[in-house]
Order: structure tokens, then C-alpha cells, then sequence
């Protein structure tokens, strides 16, 4: 399992744990879906409500693969225009009657992977369906700020069980997958069989024909789930965590109670460990815009705190191996600050998943353990979003000389 590449998607979007913290959700997305394994065709038929009675405009994105699309319902008129590997849908609303909601009829099909993509995680095959917002087979608003609750039912023609970011509901030939907390995708894998095993906070759902790794992987979950709910968990503890295992190879993605990995067997302990708990930490690190340079706190906190953790139960020589390997290999790289007043763009996987975490674990020295567990407590329970909100609660603890060396050091890159 190639772990650099797990990290590197596992959250490039962070749908992960969205709940209270992003306020009411903005659309629900009702749909149907007839997925033809056989072929890899899909269509789609959704009734999209418009909760905001403010909102006069919405850019959705879908994927260029997908055509025969028809707008209608409470629109004044839209547009369809090519917008690089896109469809960009320009939908111009009806002025609102009141509260009541508006609703956007969109129906599209086609064939969504004429050629396989770059990655192993969408997949519309005999063996599985397994698809997420990578793969834009659902229309997106294009300002990846549009989240919704969804109720979708997907037809495969067959009983096929399922696993999704929400609650799954079987039916005779696929499921209905039903999300009551607002998020950015509708993620799930569907497939003939699953063999599942139950844990304490956590089920499996293991597609292969082996149990190679599994071992590894449900000491390393129930350590994290532990650690995690001990020292967060106190008003929010983690949900019941639903893991797919593939055959595939690829990146994993976490999206808040359902887990997609691929295939485990030969995963040390300790790599393990440091993975899963970050993924996991992702249900109080997520609020910053992914899609800027604020992503830095969503993924440089996760990754310091699954490192965290394998100090916890490995040891400091482990712990300390793994972070002078983040050091070199950021060293004489060419890599953006890792955040400065004005910034706007998402910094790099580099930045985000090493740089980061090195200036956490230098914050760490300068600050000592005991102010720095309850620095990073606070970003955790406290919903902190924005690098100045974060640097505003570092003063409060800890001073405004504390305040003004990491502000300093997060406009470097370098150990």
C-alpha cells in the first residue's frame, strides 16, 4: 500500500466530518441513479432544492463525459459551457416566493469513464460501483462551498450491498443512500458482497478473497478511536466508523464515518497507526476552506496529530524518525510559505502534509508539551477555521512573543 499516495488524496476534499460547524446546509439533492455495471453507463435524475432564499446564481460542475443534460424547474434561464475537464452548468434562479424553497430539475447520462482515470477510487464495474466527488458524476457547485444533505437511490439491476457517507438502505436491486448531515459529495461503494466484520466504534467491510493485514488494521483502529475520542471526544466523540477494504491500488479518501482503503496487506504497524489517526482526526480538523491556503490547518494538524499518536504507542525513536524524515524531505525545496497574511492559493501536498506538521512539531519545542497540548486541544474542540483565528488563540494562551515566532515560522517552509 503506497501510503504517500493514501495521505496525498485521503482529504483533497474535506467532506469528512461535515456537521454544526458549517451552519444549515444550502441544497438537498434528491436523486435517482441507474448504474449499468456491465457498460459503466450511468443516468441521473435529480430534483435539486435550493434552500437559500437569497441565492439568485449557481455554477454547478459535472464531468464533460456526461451529456444529454436537461435543465428545468425554478430557473430563469442557464447556460452549458466547456470549463477545462468540465461541464460548467450556469443556472440563473427565479426570484423566490417567500421561504419556500426553489427546485432545479437536472437530468444528464453517458458513459462516466470512457478511459480509466488517473486514480482507482471511481469505478463502475461487474465487481464494484465506487464512486466520489473526484470523479464529478454529480452536479457540484463550482465554489466547493455548496453543501447539501442528499437521498439518492442507485439501481444496479441487482442486490448489491453498500457502504456510503451516510445511512445505506438496501433495496432489491441497489440501495437508497440517505445523508441527513450537510456535505460536499455522496460517496459509497456498492458491490455483490462485502466480508464484514464488527468491532468496538468500527465495522470492516473487506472486499478481497484474504484476511492479509486486517490484524494490523484493527489494532491500529481501535488505538486510534481510543486515543482520538480521549483526548477530543469530550462534547463530539468520533462515529461509528464504516472502513472498505479494496483490491485496488490508488489513494484512500475518508469521508467522516466511512473510510476507503486500498489494499492493506503488507502495512506496518506503525505506518498504519499514523494513517488511520489522521484520517480519523478529520472529524474535528476539517473546517478551513480546502480549496485555499487555509487547507494547511486541516491536514498539517491531522498529519502531526497521527504522528501524535504513533509517539503515544510506539515511542519517541519512532516518532522522532518520522518527523526528521518530513524534515528532509522538504529540505532545499522550492515550496511556497506555508501561510502569510494575503494568501490565498491551497499550498502543495509538500506544504501541507510536511512543512506543517515540521512547524507543529517545532511549536511543540518552543512552546513545551503542556502548552502545546492545550494549544492544540483548543484548535480541535474550539472549530478554529483561519490561520489568524488560530494565531489569535495561540496569544490568549500562550502570549503575544509565542504568537509573533510561529507567525513567523509559518512563513517559512524549510526545517
Amino acid at each position: 500500500m503506497n501510503i504517500l499516495s493514501m495521505a496525498a488524496g485521503a482529504a483533497f476534499l474535506i467532506t469528512s466530518a461535515a456537521n454544526a460547524q458549517y451552519g444549515e446546509p444550502i441544497y438537498h439533492y434528491q436523486g435517482e441513479m441507474e448504474a449499468q455495471t456491465e457498460t459503466g453507463f450511468i443516468d441521473l435524475d435529480w430534483d435539486i432544492r435550493i434552500l437559500d432564499p437569497d441565492q439568485q446564481m449557481v455554477t454547478f460542475l459535472l464531468s464533460s463525459a456526461l451529456g444529454n443534460v436537461e435543465v428545468s424547474g425554478d430557473v430563469a434561464n442557464f447556460q452549458i459551457a466547456p470549463q477545462g475537464p468540465f461541464n460548467a452548468i450556469v443556472i440563473q434562479l427565479d426570484e423566490a416566493r417567500g421561504d419556500a424553497p426553489r427546485h432545479i430539475e437536472l437530468t444528464y447520462d453517458g458513459v462516466l469513464f470512457p478511459e480509466p482515470m488517473d486514480t482507482d477510487i471511481n469505478d463502475i464495474s461487474p465487481d464494484r460501483v465506487e464512486l466520489s466527488v473526484d470523479g464529478f458524476w454529480l452536479p457540484i457547485d463550482a465554489s466547493f462551498q455548496g453543501f447539501f444533505t442528499a437521498d439518492l437511490t442507485i439501481d444496479v439491476g441487482a442486490a448489491w450491498s453498500g457502504i456510503a457517507n451516510g445511512d445505506v438502505v438496501e433495496r432489491p436491486t441497489g440501495v437508497r443512500v440517505i445523508n441527513t448531515e450537510p456535505s460536499l459529495d455522496i460517496a459509497f461503494t456498492l458491490a455483490p458482497s462485502f466480508r464484514t466484520t464488527h468491532h468496538d466504534g468500527f465495522s470492516l467491510h473487506d472486499l478481497r478473497d484474504n484476511n492479509d493485514g486486517s490484524d494490523v488494521l484493527i489494532s491500529a483502529a481501535a488505538y486510534c478511536v481510543d486515543y482520538l475520542n480521549g483526548l477530543y471526544g469530550g462534547m463530539d466523540r468520533l462515529p461509528h466508523i464504516n472502513f472498505t477494504i479494496n483490491r485496488r491500488s490508488g489513494s484512500a479518501y475518508n469521508r467522516r464515518s466511512y473510510i476507503s482503503l486500498t489494499d492493506i496487506s503488507d502495512t506496518e504497524a506503525e505506518t498504519m497507526t499514523q494513517f488511520l489517526c489522521h484520517e480519523l482526526s478529520h472529524h474535528w480538523s476539517f473546517g478551513a476552506n480546502f480549496n485555499t491556503v487555509e487547507n494547511w490547518l486541516n491536514e498539517s494538524f491531522a498529519e502531526y496529530i497521527g504522528n501524535m499518536a504513533v509517539r503515544e504507542h510506539f515511542g519517541e525513536a519512532v516518532f522522532l524518525d518520522r518527523m526528521n524524515l518530513f524534515a528532509s524531505q522538504i529540505e532545499g525545496q522550492a515550496l511556497p510559505a506555508i501561510w502569510v497574511p494575503g494568501a490565498t492559493d491551497r499550498g502543495p501536498y509538500l506544504v501541507n502534509y510536511r512543512a506543517g506538521p515540521v512547524a507543529l512539531w517545532e511549536l511543540e519545542t518552543y512552546l513545551g508539551r503542556p502548552a502545546f497540548n492545550h494549544f492544540i486541544t483548543r484548535y480541535m474542540v474550539d472549530g478554529i477555521d483561519t490561520t489568524p483565528d488560530l494565531l489569535a488563540m495561540l496569544e490568549e494562551i500562550s502570549g503575544r512573543e509565542a504568537r509573533d515566532w510561529f507567525e513567523d515560522r509559518l512563513a517559512q517552509t524549510g526545517h
